[in-house]
């Protein structure tokens, strides 16, 4: 993703403060029905080349490397992208939407039910068929 950066020294003998921005552009049609911006992707090699090296490239061709991209593919993912303490593969697998979620307490209670069940199957006796003469 294409952004800017700085560090700003205070005087005296203070941390310098490090600071940094995402460039945003307008989405991209494959991306404007979850958000009208998205990130500047920077999509080869010799862009992000360019892009960082911005000693020597003129604005105007910096410039023109943030623009929408279209090479973006998208899929669901579990709702644990939702917190920011989880930074795991689960984050970005695929998963079919159609299916029922599984939570914690979902899964206990199916164990719960089917262990009853079975407890109830166990304890009482089986039928006994009358004898017929």
């Amino acid at each position: 993703m294409a952004g800017v950066f700085d560090v700003w020294k205070p005087p005296g003998e203070s941390e310098p403060l490090y600071s940094y921005s995402v460039i945003t552009v307008e989405s991209s049609p494959s991306m404007s029905w979850i958000h009208h911006r998205m990130p500047a992707i920077l999509t080869s090699d010799e862009e992000i080349e360019e892009w960082l090296n911005f000693g020597e490239t003129p604005l105007n061709k910096a410039s023109k490397l943030i623009q929408p991209v279209t090479c973006i593919q998208s899929h669901p993912v579990s709702s644990v992208v939702n917190n920011s303490r989880h930074n795991s593969p689960e984050c970005v697998k695929k998963i079919d939407p159609s299916k029922p979620k599984k939570s914690a307490g979902s899964a206990f209670m199916s164990a719960w039910l089917s262990k009853g069940a079975k407890v109830k199957s166990e304890a009482e006796p089986p039928e006994k068929k009358p004898k017929i003469s």
